[in-house]
């Protein structure tokens, strides 16, 4: 797995930064939805949390997984990904059921 990319929206509301990750063989119909929430809550608690570097209270994280690099934006429904979306709140990741 590596990190692809990180996009930093910074809008009127609320700040988003995105956290594009890509893995070979990546597969989620063959993961479990609670494995994949923690794996997702992991790296949002690892690299997120450093990345916005002890001032993210009130942002937003999306996190993303994929099975290969595709423009951001872009529709590719060839491509395995989920997304997961995170409030922080006191230097921890929330997650926001969606």
């Amino acid at each position: 797995m590596h990190l692809h990319e990180i996009i930093t929206e910074d809008g009127s509301d609320d700040a988003v930064t995105r956290l594009r990750y890509v893995t070979d063989g990546f597969a989620p119909d063959e993961m479990a939805p609670d494995e994949t929430l923690s794996d997702m809550t992991f790296l949002c608690q690892s690299s997120a949390l450093a990345h916005l570097n002890g001032t993210a209270d009130g942002q937003i994280v999306i996190i993303s997984l994929a099975d290969r690099a595709a423009p951001f934006g872009v529709v590719d429904s060839s491509v395995a990904q989920i997304f997961e979306i995170f409030t922080i709140l006191d230097n921890t990741c929330i997650w926001e059921a969606f």
